[in-house]
């Protein structure tokens, strides 16, 4: 995995995630909890909303790059969070592949138009228990389109 997906943004840097697994179907990006940590002992909020407004937005420049064989800029427009329990250790997101339809609607409106939106789920997980869902949309356009 390319690492300038992460490098881009100092604070990814900071919090120190990592793309930890790619298979063409889910993402995965990891996080350590000490230096994501809340005045509670638990996971900063703010770290949590970070690292999945991240992996999203890994996913879909994985994706739209891959579709319009160049590069892409891409940003979230919409956003929403909800969690469930707190983060006690190291923690990580899964951002699953949009099913067909969805990817295909994407992908052909990225190659048309130069510019497209995606639909995005992701869940934060502490040792295989969900902590955190999300749903973000963002926003791509090829480098250079209008």
């Amino acid at each position: 995995m390319n690492e300038r997906f992460w490098l881009q943004i100092p604070v990814t840097r900071h919090m120190g995630l990592r793309i930890t697994a790619w298979d063409g179907r889910t993402l995965r990006m990891d996080a350590p909890l000490a230096p994501n940590l809340n005045d509670k002992g638990t996971g900063f909020a703010g770290s949590l909303a970070t690292l999945v407004t991240f992996a999203g937005w890994a996913l879909a420049t994985l994706l739209a790059e891959d579709a319009a064989s160049c590069p892409c800029e891409v940003a979230v427009f919409e956003s929403d969070m909800q969690y469930i329990a707190p983060v006690t250790g190291d923690f990580y997101a899964l951002v699953p592949v949009p099913d067909e339809d969805g990817r295909c609607s994407f992908e052909r409106s990225l190659l048309q138009r130069g510019r497209a939106r995606i639909a995005l789920t992701a869940s934060i997980f502490q040792e295989g228990e969900e902590k955190v869902r999300y749903r973000g949309k963002y926003a791509v356009r090829r480098k250079g389109a209008g």
